[in-house]
């Protein structure tokens, strides 16, 4: 199992205690564990975390290699929308436990539609961006789950929201092919309630201008 991992010296370091390893050997060593049970599914919680950026991309492409020559399923749980671009085939958008956006990882770089993943984008620096230009940021704080907010657990930090959205949560909408968000912005009943918010912001129904993943 360590040589599938590409484990440096696999005789040796099987017999070696975990502080005696690098960083990126210790992953090697979790996803070999995690491989010898011969999983259909592998969760990778934060793989990347503590590496740095060689031995982040080392893991990485340790993993795509290993899911499509084992035939296998990843599901990566990441803060990082860096690691997400760059391994995912669909992402899911979770705030405070629940799933706000989903769809694949083109669509969600490219499009996305929740407020919250939008703001999650427009708070990294991109190539395209004009010099000098500020980074938004996500006003307020992470809701303590045992006291949640009523309504769309993102009101309080969101620039779109209207009354509905402290009353009401919303449920999760198909708004285009594979492509789901939980926003009342976008429940068609409830869209008109949006457009002078959605006009000031530049936003509106149609695909908005993003910048090539």
């Amino acid at each position: 199992m360590l040589k599938l991992v590409s484990m440096p010296s696999p005789e040796t370091r099987v017999h070696e205690y975990p502080h005696e390893l690098s960083g990126g050997q210790r992953q090697r060593a979790m996803i070999a564990m995690a491989l010898s049970c011969n999983p259909y599914l592998l969760i990778a919680d934060e793989p990347t975390t503590a590496l740095d950026v060689t031995i982040q991309a080392q893991i990485l492409e340790l993993i795509k290699k290993l899911k499509d020559e084992i035939g296998m399923s990843v599901l990566m749980i990441t803060h990082d929308l860096g690691v997400i671009a760059e391994v995912s085939d669909d992402v899911v958008v979770v705030y405070a436990g629940k799933a706000v956006e989903y769809g694949d990882v083109v669509t969600i770089f490219k499009y996305p539609r929740h407020p919250y993943t939008m703001a999650l984008q427009n708070s990294i620096p991109r190539l395209t961006d004009k010099p000098g230009k500020k980074l938004e940021v996500i006003q307020g704080g992470i809701p303590d789950p045992l006291a949640l907010p009523s309504g769309c657990k993102f009101h309080p930090r969101c620039k779109f929201a209207i009354d509905l959205c402290k009353k009401e949560e919303p449920e999760l909408e198909n708004i285009e092919d594979s492509h789901i968000v939980r926003c009342w912005m976008y429940n068609k009943d409830k869209a008109k309630d949006f457009k002078i918010k959605q006009e000031a912001a530049g936003i509106t129904q149609e695909y908005r201008d993003a910048a090539d993943i």
